[in-house]
């Protein structure tokens, strides 16, 4: 989105917020979770809505769960928030929409709520996420990799100093965070790794709600680093590749085998697919500042990164960068480092998709994560 009202982006939606005497989340999994005990003391919550007709007509987390067609909307009054993930949230809104409900009216997305929210009620700037990468570094060689390892000549590989220094500038801003995640490359081969999670957890885990890290499930760290991860109240999403990496199935069971050893939660997530964002086979060079402002605000990517005392646009921009495929001009950065305590709105609506132009140089390269690119492959298949 680009910015027409720098500072005042989101003056009505706020409006429409407070207006709202009770809510519905929609999406009964983790971001409904974790979202709960954040609102349960600042709005009235009817429930859950979820499509899986295996969660509706039970309870989740203390609400009761049903479908669309069950719940009790009074205009006006009743809001819906939008408590899903980024790939599964396009179908979503499509479906509240064909329903006859408007968008920052009748329902919300959890990220723009919660931060919005926030910001105008109590001055306070609540983030739902930051993606913190301090390494590409990995044992995979994924032909879709969404850090562009196979165009890359190194990996990249920060320096300790340097990730302290952002972790601080970033809570001198953001005073709190529903879920950092610590990414990668394989965070799990990465030297300082267990240094990472526990500056994080010792030094701001009060202003996190959720710490995470992910691991692609073929390499058991060291016991020293588990010990430090063990130390920490941090999650750990083992992603399950054992179809297409079989040769690493007995690594995967010894890496369950420990992190139950030392108490750490963890939990393992399979899909079915992945999206390539195909840079080799895109080049929309030739569209206009309008077509790229519809790819990027129609891209249902979420995630920004924080690096070098600045917070990217879109995540994967700034890994083609890193990577050496992509020129990231300033436009697509925030630079904490210049920024006062009085430009918390502005922070909040970069982090929620505004910029200078309204998209990223890598718009040019990049198919999007949305439902409409049509590359897909199976997930971690490996180059030859």
């Amino acid at each position: 989105m680009k910015w027409k009202n720098r500072g005042h982006e989101f003056d009505a939606v706020y409006e429409e917020m407070v207006k709202r005497d009770e809510y519905y989340f929609f999406g009964a999994g983790d971001y409904g979770k974790q979202f709960l005990p954040i609102m349960s003391q600042e709005i009235t919550i009817k429930g859950y809505i979820d499509n899986n007709r295996e969660k509706q007509g039970k309870e989740y987390q203390g609400y009761p769960c049903c479908s669309l067609n069950e719940i009790e909307f009074i205009p006006g009054k009743t809001g819906i928030i939008i408590t899903v993930s980024q790939m599964q949230r396009s179908a979503i809104m499509d479906q509240l929409k064909q329903a006859g409900y408007r968008q920052n009216k009748d329902f919300f997305i959890i990220e723009e709520f919660l931060s919005v929210y926030y910001v105008y009620k109590y001055g306070k700037v609540y983030f739902s996420s930051i993606s913190f990468l301090p390494s590409t570094a990995c044992n995979l060689k994924c032909k879709a990799c969404l850090n562009f390892n196979p165009y890359a000549k190194e990996f990249y590989v920060r320096e300790w100093d340097q990730i302290k220094k952002d972790i601080d500038i970033f809570f001198q801003h953001v005073d709190r965070i529903m879920l950092f995640h610590v990414s990668g490359g394989e965070p799990m081969i990465y030297k300082h790794i267990g240094e990472v999670i526990g500056y994080l957890y010792h030094q701001y885990g009060d202003r996190i709600d959720t710490l995470r890290t992910v691991t692609n499930g073929t390499v058991v760290p060291d016991d020293e680093i588990l010990e430090q991860l063990a130390r920490c109240d941090v999650e750990i999403t083992v992603d399950d590749y054992r179809e297409t990496v079989p040769q690493y199935n007995d690594n995967f069971a010894a890496l369950l085998e420990k992190l139950e050893k030392y108490h750490i939660r963890y939990y393992v997530n399979k899909v079915d697919e992945w999206i390539d964002l195909a840079p080799d086979r895109t080049d929309f060079s030739d569209w206009s500042e309008e077509q790229l402002q519809r790819h990027f605000d129609e891209c249902c990517q979420s995630w920004q990164e924080l690096r070098d005392g600045k917070l990217y646009s879109c995540n994967y921009d700034a890994y083609a960068t890193v990577a050496g495929i992509n020129a990231q001009p300033d436009d697509e950065s925030l630079d904490l480092q210049t920024m006062t305590r009085s430009q918390k709105k502005e922070l909040v609506e970069f982090r929620l998709g505004f910029n200078a132009k309204g998209y990223t140089n890598f718009c040019r390269k990049c198919r999007g994560i949305g439902r409409s690119n049509p590359f897909k492959c199976q997930p971690a298949e490996q180059q030859e």
